[in-house]
């Protein structure tokens, strides 16, 4: 998933840079009070923020956090139960997926869904028909072509979606996606399951997109990965939002750590704090697990 140096094969949308998003504009996308509840039980439960344009905004939580379902509602596939979704200052709850897409709205999905049947081309030129600027298909062709090349996919054209590796099926779900000329892509996971050099690889792509002006909200569980690539990130917990800062003031609220890594982990680090001895320190058995978790955290952000 190397960056090219070429621009997108979608015209590019004006924004500013990574890290340089105009505070004074309407944000492009906005939640106020969203909630998504199946059945009786939320599984995002009254979430607002914004998203500036040119930003990129990371997503984490712990497993069940509702960060798919979040992206779910902003893409169209979910309906939400209340609140309001907007988009360029436009109500879009009520839009299906398609119209979502003709307005801008591009997404990948956490397990890749190539079209059955289609070529690694031709599930790319359907995205470039059905995006935002109403392709015929000679033109959509070309853009597809494009943007095989850009996600170094274009040597494997020819293949059938389920002949390709996880790797370049996650290269498809983005290819797929930026063949729409998306203003604002949604990524959910697309580096779970990649090797390191295959993740940074993923990395430098998305901070590509991101400085052609698309503002992107990013699904990720690798904590360096999202670290790397976020303006800033927001914390979802059992549906509702925790925290939401710079990527170093998240990754260091106490909230989040105890949120992935346990309530015990958290009493261990308050008590190390405090100076606690004897006998309000934890045991052994509790430093050692506390230790193993602080390693498996702090390795996923080095």
């Amino acid at each position: 998933m190397s960056s090219a140096s070429s621009r997108p094969t979608a015209s590019s949308p004006s924004g500013p840079p990574s890290g340089a998003s105009d505070t004074t504009t309407t944000p492009i996308l906005a939640l106020d009070g969203v909630t998504k509840r199946f059945g009786g039980l939320p599984a995002v439960d009254d979430l607002s923020f914004a998203v500036r344009p040119g930003e990129v905004l990371g997503i984490i939580g712990p497993n069940g956090a509702g960060k798919s379902t979040l992206i779910g509602l902003i893409g169209g596939a979910l309906a939400p139960t209340g609140g309001v979704i907007t988009y360029a200052g436009r109500a879009i709850a009520d839009l299906p997926p398609h119209r979502r897409a003709h307005l801008g709205i591009a997404r990948t999905f956490q397990i890749a869904q190539p079209f059955v049947g289609l070529d690694v081309r031709d599930n790319v030129i359907v995205g470039a028909l059905f995006g935002r600027r109403g392709l015929r298909r000679p033109q959509a062709a070309r853009v597809a072509d494009e943007v095989l090349e850009r996600v170094h996919l274009a040597h494997k054209a020819t293949l059938k979606g389920d002949q390709l590796t996880v790797a370049d099926r996650k290269r498809l779900e983005m290819a797929r996606a930026l063949a729409t000329n998306p203003r604002l892509l949604l990524l959910d996971e697309v580096m779970a399951g990649l090797t390191p050099t295959e993740v940074e690889q993923a990395v430098e792509l998305i901070r590509a997109i991101n400085r052609d002006g698309v503002t992107v909200l990013v699904v990720e569980h690798i904590m360096r990965a999202i670290k790397g690539v976020s303006d800033r990130i927001l914390v979802l917990h059992h549906g509702r939002k925790i925290a939401e800062d710079l990527p170093d003031e998240v990754l260091a609220d106490p909230k989040v750590i105890e949120a992935y890594l346990g309530e015990r982990y958290a009493r261990q680090r308050a008590a190390e704090r405090e100076g606690a001895t004897g006998a309000n320190a934890t045991d052994a058995t509790d430093v050692t697990d506390t230790i193993d978790a602080e390693s498996e955290w702090k390795g996923g952000l080095a």
